[in-house]
């Protein structure tokens, strides 16, 4: 099987020749240290290599954003926030919304103003299976505000949350359209709605005001024969079950250190969803190339079997600090482990 082959399969709740696995990004630095080239930058041809080297199956990439120059460091994206770059650290320095009383008058951006040659490269120079991010519901309206500033306005039951999300939803969509003639092969929804403990809101009001807009994207999506995947961090045992009342073709991220137990999860939802993630990102910071290795065989033990798993960490993020030893023990351990053929 080739990667993409290896992907459809997984996500169709099949199994493949071996788990299919990647990362969604690989950070710049770390790209450096696994094929040892100098520099902060690393090019396109390098991260290809990165990638081939720990046998990844896929990436994903969202639509980026225009950044406008507005001196001493700080930029304004397209959403109307005003950031401030130091090396690979982008911090928020106001909110795109500075507060409820604004909500009314903001016009979210043009789709006009993102930028997609990134996934048509992907998909036309490479082989690698290419998911393209969008945001969900509360992601993307959380996002346009300070984050306290959004929470409050969810519990003063302000009516102008409910339709920034709408048009959130509306404009996702299109995203994802223009993403998938890009080249992508299947979307990612992005949408952080718990910490570890639970959802932020309460998953009553998050039922009520975001699960109807959730619907709808996903059903737009899937009209677009898009395979669609849901990632949230946090524990989302409260609403697992309206997650898998969607059609969703799976969900990414599982994270272990927030409750999400993956066993039990393909045990209740196997049959209809796609499980990736659940490996603990801590563990692979801290961890020594043994521990890692007896991680992986836990995990693929329990979520492999039948296939319908791909590969990743939790987040899905490898950043620069983790050591490289781990990392490559990280994939070493996946690639003995994770053979359906043996």
């Amino acid at each position: 099987m080739n990667k993409v082959e290896r992907v459809l399969t997984a996500l169709a709740r099949g199994q493949a020749d071996r788990v299919p696995r990647g990362e969604f990004e690989i950070e710049p630095g770390l790209v450096a240290a696994l094929v040892g080239c100098q520099g902060g930058k690393v090019s396109f041809a390098e991260e290809v290599a990165a990638r081939e080297l720990l046998a990844m199956d896929l990436l994903a990439l969202a639509p980026q954003a225009v950044l406008r120059e507005q001196g001493n460091g700080l930029y304004r994206d397209n959403w109307g926030r005003l950031l401030s770059k130091q090396g690979r650290l982008t911090t928020v320095q106001a909110a795109a919304i500075p507060d409820i009383s604004a909500a009314s008058a903001y016009r979210l951006p043009a789709t006009a103003s993102f930028n997609f040659e990134h996934i048509r490269r992907w998909r036309e120079e490479t082989d690698f299976f290419v998911f393209a991010f969008i945001d969900g519901p509360f992601q993307g309206t959380g996002q346009l505000f300070d984050f306290t500033t959004f929470l409050l306005a969810l519990a003063n039951r302000s009516e102008v949350i409910n339709d920034l999300a709408a048009a959130v939803t509306e404009l996702n969509l299109e995203l994802a359209r223009i993403c998938h003639q890009a080249g992508a092969h299947a979307i990612i929804i992005g949408d952080d709605v718990a910490y570890r403990r639970g959802t932020y809101i309460h998953p009553d009001q998050w039922r009520a005001l975001f699960l109807p807009h959730l619907r709808r994207l996903v059903e737009g999506l899937k009209r677009q024969d898009l395979p669609v995947l849901y990632h949230s961090d946090g524990n989302l045992n409260p609403i697992l079950p309206d997650l898998a009342s969607l059609p969703l073709d799976g969900l990414q991220c599982l994270e272990p250190a927030a409750g999400m137990d993956i066993g039990a999860v393909k045990q209740e939802y196997g049959q209809r969803l796609c499980l990736m993630g659940n490996f603990d990102l801590e563990l692979l910071a801290t961890g020594s190339p043994e521990t890692i290795n007896a991680a992986v065989n836990r995990l693929l033990a329990v979520a492999a079997p039948g296939g319908g798993y791909i590969f990743s960490t939790s987040s899905g993020v490898l950043n620069a600090d983790l050591p490289l030893a781990n990392v490559l023990a990280l994939y070493q351990a996946v690639a003995a482990a994770g053979n359906y053929q043996q």
